[in-house]
Parts: structure tokens; C-alpha cells; sequence
């Protein structure tokens, strides 16, 4: 790589007739030491006179107050720094800025309490609007977003109906199910006419139900006795028993 380190470089006539030229000689060495740390003394020389000169970076977009040019987040400029009071205890930075069109003066603030820049005189933030309508999607913030993810109930009254109507997906369940909550209200209202009859023929039910399941299991511990098995018999279907009543013992076929 040292081979390419004077790619691209102007060496002029008067560097090679120097006198005392060797190897090591060098661009640096040539021009001098000023030439080295010239950014140095340029600084130094606006400090001498007051002004602190250093590169800014827009942090957003703005427009100039003088020709309404547009300047995009991201362009640099050489600005004077300088405080310009105290938030609490945190410095209020104030930047000057020159507009490359029109060398209209800007200036540029810090926000401390809302950690951020705002703009000054000269200057205004670039908004960048649009027409709402009924085709344009809202996007929801992070905070909602969050509580969408982790709320059902929220989200259930929040989120748009997939019919593409426009409303709220509660509204459309709602109006899709009153129907039957008006059938089921009927219903509950004729079996809530005699609570004693409907008891009794719960009781019963449950009677009846309970001596079916002793019957089984006292049949199952039979057959299992019988077959002196210790694993428990699933209940004989009808497909059970067809496939037995096929089996034929005897002579293979020939």
C-alpha cells in the first residue's frame, strides 16, 4: 500500500530543485509547518475575533427565510457557535448558519428540554403535508401500537372491521351477533320460567347418567376378570362388533 500513498498528489517543478532534497523529503516538509496545521490557525485567528467556527449539520429539513429554499437534513455548513442561555443548568447553543443561495442568515437553537434543535430566526422546519382521505392509511403510534399487541379488548375496539366498511370491528361483530343474542335471550327467558321443574329434571338427568356408568364399569370389570386383564376395555362400538361376526375360525383356504 505505501506505493499508492502518491496517487493523485501535485508535486510541483520547484519541489525536486529544492535544495537539500533526499529521499525522505515530503510535501509537508516542503510547504512548511504552517501548511500542516493551516485549519489550526484559521480557528485560532476567528477565536482571536471572537467567533467559535465549527461544522454543522442540519438535524432536519428547514427553509431559508430569504429565498424559501429547502435545505435537507444532512448539509453541512461552517457555523458560528455561541451560547445563548441556560436551560436549568444545560447550555442553549445558538448556531449561525449562511444560506448558499442567498447568504441569508440563519440560526439554529438546541432544545434541551425536548432534546432536540428548533429553528431560529431566518429560518422555519420543513412540513411536509398531504391531503388526507378515506384511502389514506393512519398509522398507528408505538404507544398504541404496544397496547394493540397486548390488549384484546382494546384491540377488539380499536381495530378496523376486514369488510373494508370502515368501522370499528366490534360495531360489525356486534350487528352480526345481535340476532342470536336476541334468541338466546328467548330461550333463557322460557327455560327460567319454572326454576323447580327444570332442578328436578336436572336431577334426574344426572341420576340416570350416573347408573349408565356404574352399569358399564361393573360390565368392564367383569370382562376383564373373565379375560384376566389388567388394562381397562374402551367401549365396544357396533363397527366392533361387525368386524368380529366376520372372523371365521377353522381351515385356512387353499
Amino acid at each position: 500500500m505505501s506505493d499508492r500513498k502518491a496517487t493523485n498528489r501535485y508535486y510541483p517543478p520547484e519541489f525536486w530543485d529544492q535544495k537539500n532534497f533526499n529521499d525522505k523529503a515530503n510535501l509537508n516538509s516542503y510547504r512548511g509547518e504552517g501548511w500542516r496545521n493551516r485549519g489550526a490557525q484559521v480557528n485560532s485567528k476567528l477565536l482571536t475575533q471572537g467567533r467559535n467556527v465549527i461544522r454543522f449539520e442540519t438535524p432536519f429539513d428547514i427553509v431559508c427565510g430569504g429565498c424559501a429554499e429547502v435545505i435537507h437534513k444532512g448539509v453541512r455548513f461552517n457555523a458560528d457557535k455561541r451560547k445563548a442561555g441556560n436551560y436549568f443548568s444545560t447550555t442553549i447553543w445558538e448556531f449561525e448558519l449562511k444560506c448558499a443561495k442567498c447568504d441569508h442568515k440563519m440560526f439554529m437553537l438546541t432544545d434541551p428540554e425536548n432534546t432536540t434543535y428548533k429553528c431560529g430566526e431566518g429560518c422555519r422546519a420543513a412540513v411536509q403535508g398531504w391531503a388526507e382521505d378515506e384511502d389514506t392509511l393512519k398509522m398507528p403510534d408505538k404507544k398504541e401500537q404496544r397496547r394493540l399487541e397486548s390488549d384484546p379488548f382494546f384491540k377488539l375496539e380499536h381495530s378496523a372491521a376486514p369488510d373494508g366498511s370502515g368501522r370499528r370491528a366490534d360495531e360489525v361483530k356486534a350487528k352480526e351477533m345481535k340476532p342470536i343474542i336476541a334468541q338466546l335471550r328467548d330461550v333463557q327467558e322460557v327455560r327460567s320460567r319454572d326454576d323447580a321443574m327444570l332442578n328436578r329434571a336436572l336431577r334426574k338427568n344426572f341420576r340416570t347418567e350416573k347408573k349408565e356408568i356404574a352399569r358399564k364399569d361393573a360390565a368392564d370389570t367383569a370382562e376383564r376378570k373373565r379375560l384376566n386383564l389388567a388394562i381397562k376395555l374402551l367401549p365396544s362400538t357396533q363397527a366392533d362388533a361387525d368386524a368380529a361376526a366376520r372372523v371365521q375360525f377353522g381351515a385356512a383356504p387353499p
